[in-house]
């Protein structure tokens, strides 16, 4: 089973300042966000995974593009590491190490490359640019069993889309989490409200 079937999203969070990290995947999963992912560009990132790990939740790291990031992201308490292309070598070390990769993928060829080097769930990245929900249902055909995470591009209402086009989890960024931490309580309160409507548009 992969972490992906705990969706249907993964909130995604990318900051690059430094800031409150926590306090945004606090709200997100207190919304009832399942799925959680802090990019390791993001100042103070493995802090704020160990203290979401530590709190029990499904945490990941982003942007992984090397063995020791991945190494790191476990150290820290990371569930799963996505990449954003397919990296043989980090997805060996994160199956030796114990977490879930989660390959970048968007063509054919490159989705059967991270399924040949181990992985067992994909990134289709970036979605929306390249057909949105119409491309995720065209991979449906010849992979109908392979889990699907789109990202990039998406935006909240476009979610049951997806999900109705076959993908097993979605990836939301900014649009969500926005693009620098909250500095105060209207930023924890503009997150929560748009974590909160985007689980109402996926529960319908």
């Amino acid at each position: 089973m992969t972490i992906l079937e705990q969706g249907p999203v993964l909130a995604i969070v990318r900051y690059r300042q430094g800031g409150n990290v926590w306090a945004a995947l606090e709200v997100l999963a207190d919304a009832g966000i399942p799925l959680l992912e802090v990019t390791v560009d993001t100042p103070g990132a493995l802090d704020a995974v160990r203290t979401a790990a530590d709190a029990g939740r499904t945490i990941g790291v982003g942007t992984v593009v090397t063995p020791d990031q991945v190494r790191a992201s476990r150290d820290a308490g990371a569930s799963f590491v996505v990449s954003p292309a397919c990296l043989p070598d980090v997805i060996e070390t994160a199956l030796e190490v114990g977490v879930e990769p989660i390959p970048g993928t968007l063509s054919p060829t490159e989705l059967v490359t991270a399924l040949r080097a181990g992985a067992t769930a994909v990134k289709v990245f970036p979605a929306a640019p390249v057909g949105g929900p119409g491309y995720i249902r065209a991979l449906r055909g010849p992979f109908p069993d392979v889990p699907l995470l789109p990202t990039g591009g998406i935006d909240p209402e476009d979610v049951p889309g997806y999900l109705d086009a076959g993908a097993t989890c979605v990836g939301l960024g900014s649009v969500l989490v926005g693009s620098l931490p909250p500095a105060s309580a209207a930023d924890i309160e503009g997150i929560a409200a748009r974590a909160a409507a985007v689980m109402n548009v996926v529960r319908g």
